[in-house]
């Protein structure tokens, strides 16, 4: 008789340990997957961040470059000074320039306003010098969200920055601060600050 010939095959154990090996690592490789997408999406998230804080920062600091010592009137009698803050929350208020000459608004100048809405995002809104906040609604740009604080601090003519604008118990009438720091702090934890020079108005 010939040499008998025998085939072997894999036991139900050797199968069973078989795919439980393979189930193990199908696991960890969708797992490291899971790992690197997610890592990239934050990735994505922090630049799309850093984008609309640089954008958030040309806007802001374009602004303060055209600071002027031009009082507002908001149409209902009462007369705002030229640049001043909120004392109750953060808000900035000040008078701008540099805008375009339109028979509305002939000298170009405009009030902006700086506030935090409900939504925690931070918002720009704007008037033309000639027209009212209380009558007319200005025209505004949401600029950065997930906010969770934002600190101005202005330097007076004594060398004191102080977050009150115009300064509380100041030796004289201080009309536009000398510089003018600005902090963002974000829900994410990110903070991140600017120093802007101010204008000397005397």
């Amino acid at each position: 008789m010939g040499a008998e010939y025998r085939q072997k095959g894999f036991t139900l154990i050797e199968v069973i340990v078989s795919l439980s090996l393979l189930a193990v690592m199908s696991v960890m490789a969708y797992q490291a997957l899971t790992v690197v997408l997610d890592a990239n999406e934050r990735s994505r998230d922090l630049a799309k961040q850093q984008q609309r804080l640089h954008r958030a920062w040309k806007i802001i600091g374009r602004d303060l470059l055209h600071m002027r010592a031009r009082p507002f009137s908001d149409g209902l009698g009462k007369i705002e000074k030229p640049y001043e803050t909120d004392p109750s929350e953060f808000g900035l208020r000040f008078s701008r320039g540099g805008g375009p000459l339109l028979e509305a608004n002939p000298s170009g100048v405009s009030r902006v306003y700086y506030t935090i809405n409900t939504d925690q995002q931070l918002q720009r809104t704007s008037w033309a010098i000639t027209a009212s906040p209380r009558i007319i609604e200005g025209t505004t740009t949401i600029l950065i969200d997930e906010i969770e604080e934002v600190i101005a601090e202005h330097l007076s003519s004594e060398g004191i920055f102080t977050r009150d604008w115009p300064p509380i118990n100041a030796a004289q009438e201080a009309t536009l601060p000398r510089m003018i720091k600005i902090t963002i702090l974000l829900t994410n934890g990110l903070t991140t600050s600017r120093l802007f020079p101010g204008v000397v108005s005397e």
